[in-house]
């Protein structure tokens, strides 16, 4: 059987049985797809693109646990004083509904030379509870920022039982147009916070992600964002914690950088007959 690690699964199991002299008639190896002849990716590029975590996973055949913190934030390294709006770089707007926690956030980028851009996030709407999708978008129509475009949760298009409309539809008549991703691999938790992490730490131990020092909540919200803790003898869950606050502006996040960022789907070792 060949394949690539996924966290401690049932892979995991049977590999360790190839390891182990209580069965005789397994063998496991692990190999890097370095090793082989025909990897054509270029290592510098994916160590820029892809998060330590999966860079080991997905090229080194290295079991990793995803567990505790979901993204390596560091207020030393990631909150910067005094972080503003910048007029000479573009504006995204990323909205996660919802009446009881709703999470807005403001973002900028920047090119760099790296190839992998630097995401600047200057404003948030956090934490305020209770908040009619209406009053959600009157909110952010007050901050009167210069938006490119608007992303938020693909959710947001479906029906609401009292208005008989979504989200997305009420934000739209109030003259804000929400785009989002409808695709399974963009939309996939897993594959997002992955693709996410990649911001706060690349593989090479580089953040492109900073967080102005007056976003407290969304400050805290990455910090406090995490994997449910594991019991005795139970799988580790790769989804994060749902928990009602840290949550809200992590999918928030997410909803910006996959659709602005597209999810790749690379084939690593493809031949090119």
């Amino acid at each position: 059987m060949t394949t690539t690690p996924r966290g401690y699964n049932f892979l995991y199991d049977l590999w360790e049985r190839g390891q182990s002299d209580e069965f005789p008639e397994w063998d496991s190896w692990q190999h890097p797809s370095s090793e082989s002849p025909y990897f054509l990716d270029d290592m510098e590029e994916l160590k820029r693109t892809l998060t330590y975590e999966t860079w080991q996973q997905e090229y080194n055949a290295e079991f990793t646990s995803f567990a505790g913190k979901v993204y390596p934030f560091s207020r030393s390294i990631n909150v910067v004083r005094r972080l503003d709006y910048d007029p000479n770089l573009p504006l995204y707007c990323t909205i996660d509904f919802g009446y009881r926690c709703p999470a807005v956030g403001w973002f900028q980028t920047k090119p760099e030379a790296s190839g992998k851009d630097t995401i600047f996030q200057i404003d948030e709407i956090c934490h305020d509870e209770n908040i009619k999708t209406e009053d959600l978008a009157d909110k952010i129509k007050r901050k009167q920022y210069p938006t490119v475009r608007y992303f938020g949760d693909p959710a947001g298009g479906g029906v609401q039982a009292q208005s008989g409309i979504g989200d997305i539809e009420i934000f739209r008549r109030k003259g804000i147009r929400v785009d989002y991703k409808k695709d399974k691999i963009s939309r996939n938790i897993v594959n997002g916070v992955s693709h996410v992490r990649s911001w706060f730490e690349d593989a090479n131990g580089e953040p492109h992600f900073f967080v102005s020092s007056k976003c407290k909540g969304s400050i805290s919200s990455y910090e406090n964002y995490r994997y449910p803790e594991r019991k005795e003898d139970q799988r580790i869950k790769e989804e994060p914690l749902k928990d009602g606050r840290n949550d809200h502006m992590c999918d928030a996040l997410r909803y910006f950088i996959v659709n602005q960022y597209p999810i790749k789907q690379k084939k690593a070792g493809t031949i090119p007959w």
